[in-house]
């Protein structure tokens, strides 16, 4: 029988060393493929139309309004069992892939109508395409699980590194050979199904053979249930990031899809990196602490209050320096797009406890609740992007955006607390993920705006000034500042630097 230990750690490394060695591992693989992503979505502004990434868009965005219960959410559920995953592998896949085949049908039937709605010939080409996408991610279910189980996050950061990066530079090449809008789409689905064949021959098979069950064990129709509420759950938290787009390419056209898709792409970018990564990694390791809540809750709490102070100050410097950036890098084409950052970019701030906070969801094989959290999330926004879309018809696209901004604002507060609930910890426990890094951030950053706006006119120097001294003001004053303010914070800072430094291969 398989036991913790197959898919655990060894004596000699604790959970928090492998949260730290796989967070850095992970975050860097994110990094890496952000920063070539960044490089090659530069490039591509430069070589493509804004419309050509709105067709692209619209096109994943259908898919994933099509996509009800995606792959990756049953590995989420065979995670939370790590003891059986292998006995549950056959019957997951066989369900996974007749699901992949219903969602695929249904997206292909609705694709005509899409196009003619949209009024837009090239979506019928861009979701043919696209079609192929939930393919690759059913092959990715098996050697993905048993990979984050094992707690193998250098080996799929490494494989995640080298694919995105030949998926980016095969995009630039396609787009400079008047590809369009393909040149988005294709190379991200080929190299992911690469991703998935070098995954499978890394994770290979487990040998042993579960004869006698656990008490916890789980039957078929336990598991769909689990996969059922998961992938719902799943559906209904990208449901926001679909129907943001969908509902500005009713309101507006494809251009104004193109620009939010590039502000929130570069607005996302910190939280992708950190928060989103850090989610992926602690969820396994949650589901190795069992049923121990209390210390389940303590190293969540924990795990955020060390994120917000990452991606809080560097939303905030997103959000100031967008217009300088825009100026000094970027074709004047896309000047729309920069308010979108600044307010997406602010939204972004309050973010970073999502993803860990559904991972423990998840771990704890809560999936009832994170699909209610979600679902509730989901109709107030889109509710609220319906009615200022249609009372300020002119502003549709920005206003949109805002809501969408807003959303995690009201949010990810009650996402931590969902997650903590019943653990012995305090509201104020709760709050103070939020307030210590907001103000250390506040009161780091805007100084450096205020004199920049203050001294100087608009224009190109300004713009140098102000991409140059408001980040070195703020890497000078905000350790200080967070350890004032934060003193616990800071520390585990601290400790997450020194961790760093001792086990940099690990």
């Amino acid at each position: 029988m398989l036991g913790r230990g197959d898919f655990a750690l060894n004596s000699n490394r604790s959970l928090g060393q492998v949260a730290v060695s796989g967070g850095l591992w992970t975050g860097l693989q994110v990094v890496v493929n952000k920063l070539v992503s960044l490089g090659g979505t530069v490039v591509m502004m430069y070589l493509l139309d804004p419309s050509d990434f709105g067709v692209a868009m619209l096109a994943t965005s259908v898919l994933a309004m099509a996509t009800l219960l995606p792959a990756f959410t049953l590995s989420d559920v065979l995670i939370s069992r790590p003891e059986e995953i292998e006995r549950l592998m056959g019957t997951a896949s066989r369900i996974c892939l007749l699901v992949t085949l219903a969602t695929v049908v249904l997206f292909l039937c609705a694709s005509p109508w899409i196009a003619s709605d949209f009024e837009e010939p090239r979506l019928l080409e861009a979701c043919v395409i696209v079609a192929a996408r939930p393919f690759v991610e059913w092959m990715l279910l098996g050697p993905q699980t048993r990979l984050r189980a094992r707690l193998a996050f250098k080996e799929m950061a490494s494989v995640d590194a080298l694919t995105q990066t030949l998926a980016t530079v095969c995009g630039i090449a396609m787009a400079w050979a008047g590809c369009g809008y393909v040149s988005i789409i294709l190379p991200q689905i080929v190299f992911a199904a690469a991703r998935a064949w070098l995954l499978s021959r890394i994770s290979g098979r487990t040998p042993a053979v579960i004869t006698v069950r656990s008490p916890n064990s789980v039957g078929t129709g336990r598991l769909l249930r689990d996969y059922v509420l998961s992938g719902l759950g799943q559906y209904v938290h990208g449901g926001l990031l679909m129907a943001t787009p969908l509902l500005i390419g009713n309101f507006e056209d494809e251009s104004s899809v193109g620009l939010y898709t590039n502000a929130f792409n570069l607005s996302a970018a910190i939280n992708v990196v950190v928060a989103v990564s850090m989610g992926m990694v602690l969820q396994p390791i949650f589901a190795q602490m069992g049923a121990d809540r209390l210390r389940q809750a303590a190293a969540f709490l924990r795990a955020c209050r060390v994120i917000a102070a990452i991606s809080m100050p560097v939303c905030m410097l997103q959000a100031v320096l967008a217009p300088a950036g825009f100026e000094l890098f970027l074709p004047a084409r896309w000047s729309g797009a920069i308010f979108m950052t600044q307010v997406l970019c602010l939204g972004q701030m309050f973010y970073f406890p999502v993803n860990p906070a559904m991972g423990l969801l998840k771990a704890q094989g809560r999936f009832g609740a994170f699909f209610c959290w979600q679902t509730i999330q989901l109709v107030i926004a889109v509710a609220l992007m319906v009615i200022v879309g249609k009372t300020v018809p002119d502003h549709a696209a920005i206003l949109i955006v805002a809501v969408a901004a807003i959303t995690p604002l009201l949010s990810s507060p009650v996402g931590v607390w969902l997650s903590v609930r019943g653990a012995s910890t305090t509201r104020f426990g709760v709050a103070a993920v939020f307030v210590a890094p907001l103000l250390a951030s506040s009161l780091c950053i805007l100084p450096g705006l205020i004199l920049s706006r203050s001294l100087m006119q608009p224009g190109t120097l300004r713009a140098v000034f102000e991409l140059v001294l408001i980040p070195l003001l703020a890497l000078v004053t905000y350790p200080p500042m967070l350890r004032i303010l934060s003193p616990s914070c800071h520390a585990d800072l601290l400790v997450l630097v020194a961790r760093f430094r001792s086990h940099p291969r690990r």
